[in-house]
C-alpha cells in the first residue's frame, strides 16, 4: 500500500480546498446573477403605471438601483432573496425558511428598507437606511431565520 508523505498530503488538501473555494465562488456568482436577473425581470414588468391591472404605481429606476445595490452588497455565499413588487411602487426582497420563519424587505427610491419578519412566534418590523453596504441589522435578521 502506497502512502503519501506529509508534504504530498498537505499539497493534496491545499488543492482540494482551492477547488472547493472556486466552486463556492462560482455558485455564489450564479446565485447573485440569478437574483439580479429576477430583479431586472420584475422591474421591467412593473415599470409602467397600472402594471397589476388595478392602478399600481410604477417601480422607479431609483428603486431598482437601490435594490440592485443591496443585492450586490450582500456577502459572498449569503442566502439570496426572492424578488417582487408592491402596488405602491416599492420592490420587495423576501427570505423564507418556513411559513413561520420569513422576512420581507420593501425598498423605496430613497433607499429606506422597511422590513417585517416572522421568527416563530415573534414578529419584528422596522426601517433601516441603506447607503452602500447591506445594513448589519438586516444581515443579522436573515441569519436568524
Amino acid at each position: 500500500m502506497a502512502t503519501m508523505s506529509c508534504g504530498e498530503a498537505a499539497n493534496s488538501i491545499d488543492r482540494n480546498l482551492r477547488h472547493s473555494r472556486a466552486d463556492s465562488r462560482r455558485l455564489s456568482t450564479f446565485e447573485i446573477y440569478s437574483t439580479i436577473s429576477e430583479l431586472h425581470d420584475v422591474w421591467k414588468e412593473c415599470s409602467l403605471i397600472g402594471w397589476d391591472g388595478h392602478g399600481a404605481l410604477p417601480v422607479e429606476q431609483e428603486t431598482y438601483r437601490a435594490a440592485y445595490c443591496l443585492i450586490d452588497s450582500l456577502p459572498l455565499g449569503f442566502p439570496m432573496p426572492s424578488i417582487g413588487a408592491e402596488p405602491d411602487g416599492q420592490l420587495t426582497m423576501e427570505w423564507q425558511r418556513s411559513p413561520h420563519r420569513m422576512l420581507s424587505v420593501s425598498i423605496d427610491p430613497e433607499g429606506f428598507l422597511h422590513y417585517a419578519g416572522l421568527f416563530g412566534m415573534n414578529k419584528r418590523y422596522g426601517t433601516l437606511v441603506f447607503f452602500s453596504d447591506a445594513p448589519y441589522e438586516l444581515l443579522q435578521l436573515v441569519r436568524e431565520l
